[in-house]
């Protein structure tokens, strides 16, 4: 059995200084547009978390995409999931910064089938790929802020 190459990644540096607010130190959301274009190309299904508390989110999610996903609520998570359709790739593509210049969603995931194929987390500064290529590998660490730590493991 061959064991597959996992791969989780991570800004190191914010705009804070601290982490606290989870906004890249180069101020932008580019690298996140770049691999979020690349693994929606691959995926048919979604997951998006936010904490139940960001009512201001989970409302426009509800509003903007009505009857387009499921709704649950867990461990104090709103959790919307479905079929990810052309109009909810052009949302999260966007319509992913907030008013105070901050990746709306805690949690995206991204699957392919039954098979997860990407997570971006932590309002987009934490992510993992469960089965990376070579290719993979290579165009995310093209596009990646130079401040990113890889781990790769198998």
């Amino acid at each position: 059995m061959e064991l597959k190459t996992q791969l989780q990644f991570e800004l190191t540096e914010f705009m804070d200084g601290d982490g606290v607010e989870r906004i890249p130190a180069i101020g932008n959301y580019d690298y996140w547009l770049l691999l979020m274009e690349y693994f929606l190309a691959k995926s048919d299904t979604f997951e998006i978390h936010c904490f139940n508390e960001e009512a201001g989110v989970i409302e426009e999610l509800t509003t903007n995409l009505p009857g387009l996903f499921d709704i649950d609520d867990k461990q104090g998570m709103t959790i919307f999931s479905g079929l990810l359709t052309l109009e909810i790739a052009e949302y999260l593509m966007s319509q992913h910064v907030s008013e105070k210049k901050k990746l709306k969603w805690f949690s995206i995931f991204l699957s392919k089938g039954e098979q997860h194929i990407f997570s971006s987390e932590h309002w987009g500064t934490e992510f993992f790929v469960p089965d990376i290529t070579e290719e993979d590998l290579l165009f995310i660490k093209h596009v990646a802020p130079d401040d990113t730590h890889f781990n790769e493991y198998s």
